[in-house]
């Protein structure tokens, strides 16, 4: 049981590996969506909450071991707090654009790191489920 990290209207092309700042590779699928459109849990697991300059508002979801990670949130939803357990399909936060994605379209960027080890490309998982 998985969902699509965007539950709204979305839309999204493989990115993975692009050119981005400081001469970084895309490790994620930017997911455009409306800001204000719910980012939710993929799988059930326990989230971590933090925020960064690149990343902006920003959700680890930790999943039978593996994480994925959600950027560029506009907040997170009521009862969310690192430490908490959610279940698949839960609002986590909302799609905006913080951090570096200021002067962009709302989005997600949503990272998948099987293992918890390095990311992989995530446009096959979101395609199969979105």
């Amino acid at each position: 049981g998985q969902v699509c990290p965007v539950n709204g209207a979305v839309s999204f092309s493989d990115t993975w590996g692009a050119s981005r700042s400081g001469g970084r590779g895309h490790q994620g699928v930017d997911m455009i969506a409306a800001k204000g459109t719910p980012a939710v849990a993929v799988s059930s697991g326990t989230v971590s909450l933090q925020s960064s300059s690149l990343g902006g508002i920003t959700a680890y979801l930790y999943s039978g071991g593996d994480m994925y990670y959600y950027a560029h949130l506009d907040g997170y939803a009521s009862g969310i707090s690192s430490g908490v357990s959610v279940s698949t399909g839960q609002t986590i936060g909302y799609v905006g654009n913080t951090g570096n994605a200021q002067y962009t379209v709302s989005h997600l960027h949503f990272e998948y790191h099987p293992g918890g080890g390095s990311a992989v490309n995530p446009t096959p998982l979101v395609s199969s489920l979105c």
